[in-house]
C-alpha cells in the first residue's frame, strides 16, 4: 500500500531540526492561505508535536491542499530540501499532487455545476465524512441555487485530494445516479 498524505507530512515534519520545525509553525499562521479556508488556531499550534501538526494541517486543509501549505512554508523557511523530498514523496506514492486535475470530478466540474439537482443529500454525506466542517455545511447550504450551491461546494472540493473526491463521486453517484451515468459514458 502507498504512503499516505499524513505519512508524508509526518516523516518531513520529523526531518526538521528543533529549531526549523518552531520556524515551521510560525510561518504556518503567517502564510496567505486560500480563500475558503481558516488558519490553524495559535494555541494548538504551539503545544503541537510533529505528528499533532501534521493532523491539524489535514484537519485545516485536507490532504492535497495541506501539501501545498506545506510546501510553501518549507520554502518560505529555507528548507527546500525538505520541500523537493516532501514533494517528491507525495507525487511518486500519491500521485494525488500532480494529478488532481484528471480526478473525474475535476473533469466534469462546469457539467456538475450547472446539472446537479440533488445537492442537499450529498451536503449531509460530507459532513457526516468529515469531509466539511458545520461551518462549511452552513455555508453551502445558505446559498439559494443548486448551481450556487455547486459552486460553492467546489471551493473546498478543489483542495481535496483523490481519495476525499473519490467520496464525494460516490455522493454524487447516489443522489445523482443518472447525471454521473451519462457523463461517465462520455
Amino acid at each position: 500500500m502507498g504512503r499516505t498524505v499524513k505519512d508524508v507530512l509526518i516523516d518531513t515534519l520529523e526531518n526538521l531540526e528543533r529549531k526549523s520545525f518552531k520556524k515551521f509553525k510560525n510561518k504556518l499562521n503567517d502564510i496567505e492561505i486560500k480563500e475558503g479556508y481558516s488558519r490553524i488556531p495559535k494555541g494548538p499550534l504551539q503545544e503541537a508535536d510533529d505528528l499533532d501538526t501534521a493532523e491539524l494541517i489535514l484537519r485545516f486543509y485536507k490532504d492535497h491542499y495541506g501539501i501545498q501549505v506545506t510546501l510553501r512554508v518549507l520554502e518560505a523557511i529555507n528548507e527546500n530540501k525538505e520541500a523537493a523530498r516532501a514533494q517528491e514523496s507525495s507525487m511518486g506514492d500519491q500521485g494525488a499532487t500532480s494529478r488532481e486535475e484528471d480526478h473525474f470530478v475535476d473533469r466534469h466540474r462546469t457539467q456538475l455545476i450547472a446539472l446537479v439537482a440533488l445537492v442537499d443529500p450529498i451536503l449531509d454525506d460530507l459532513l457526516q465524512w468529515k469531509l466539511l466542517t458545520s461551518e462549511d455545511y452552513i455555508t453551502v447550504r445558505s446559498t439559494n441555487t443548486p448551481q450556487n450551491k455547486m459552486r460553492q461546494l467546489f471551493c473546498y472540493v478543489d483542495s481535496w485530494g483523490s481519495r476525499d473526491k473519490d467520496q464525494f463521486l460516490k455522493s454524487l453517484r447516489d443522489h445523482n445516479a443518472p447525471l454521473i451515468r451519462n457523463l461517465e459514458g462520455k
